[in-house]
């Protein structure tokens, strides 16, 4: 139990260090508002877009054309604080975006808000050739329909609602902005400080994993003795051989008796 234990662990930390000094490209989800760029850049902080109370755009109207119709959209975006609508009954409670559509054919036709992402189920998606930071929020009533907002980083900013004729159904909202370049406009930065908390506290955990798994105590008449656990060794020279004669000191059919435990 011990060893399946330690191996699991093994991976997992292995797997975090390719996350991290695997392709650079990309960035990595510091929390639902920010990302960490895996080439060293900098951070995106989509909390520097907003307004004092956080908000992106509130109530901003769009007119399309559906159905040989004519309806408004009105758009609230908070990209970092959940926010309710009050006249809804549950449809755009504590969400990051919501859409607000209303015929405007009809007159005196109520509106039908869509609320979309809880910002814990928001997706990332970062793109070093065009430098934006795609967000995918799913919506609440309905898990079918998607919203999508482009944070492209721009000497200028803008505010677009592009209309994708594949996918009606989609809400997708182009924002350019300075604020989405790389540590620009920065709120709480994740500085150096930071990352060197991170490499310390890896670099820890890697030591205590490799002591507890790579290591046992044996007690023999002259004491307590460090020995180095077989199974491990045998493990991390079979990754690293690409043939299972050159395993160093280490005997095959050793290696291979531990690896079948």
């Amino acid at each position: 139990m011990r060893r399946v234990a330690c191996f699991l662990l093994l991976l997992l930390l292995l797997g975090l260090l390719v996350l991290v000094l695997g392709d650079p490209s990309g960035c990595i989800k510091v929390n639902p508002c920010k990302c960490l760029m895996k080439d060293g850049s900098g951070v995106v902080d989509l909390a520097s877009l907003g307004d004092s109370d956080g908000f992106l755009m509130m109530d901003k109207k769009i007119v399309r054309e559906a159905g040989g119709g004519e309806t408004e959209q009105s758009v609230t975006f908070s990209p970092c604080h959940p926010f309710s609508e009050p006249e809804d009954a549950g449809n755009c409670t504590r969400v990051v975006l919501s859409v607000k559509t209303r015929d405007l054919v009809t007159p005196g036709s109520a509106s039908r808000c869509v609320g979309f992402g809880q910002q814990n189920d928001n997706e990332f998606n970062y793109s070093n050739e065009s430098r934006s930071l795609s967000v995918t929020y799913q919506a609440l009533t309905d898990r079918s329909i998607s919203a999508i907002v482009h944070f492209n980083c721009s000497p200028s900013s803008s505010v677009t609602f592009p209309v994708n004729p594949q996918d009606p159904g989609m809400v997708e909202i182009l924002i350019q902005s300075p604020c989405v370049c790389p540590s620009s406009c920065q709120t709480d930065d994740v500085g150096p400080g930071t990352v060197i908390l991170i490499l310390f506290a890896a670099s820890t955990a890697f030591y205590f994993l490799f002591g507890t798994c790579g290591l046992r105590s044996i007690r023999t008449a002259e004491g307590t003795q460090i020995a180095p656990e077989p199974h491990i060794w045998c493990w991390i020279c079979f990754l690293c051989s690409r043939e299972k004669e050159t395993w160093g000191s280490l005997e095959e059919s050793d290696c291979r008796e531990d690896l079948s435990v």
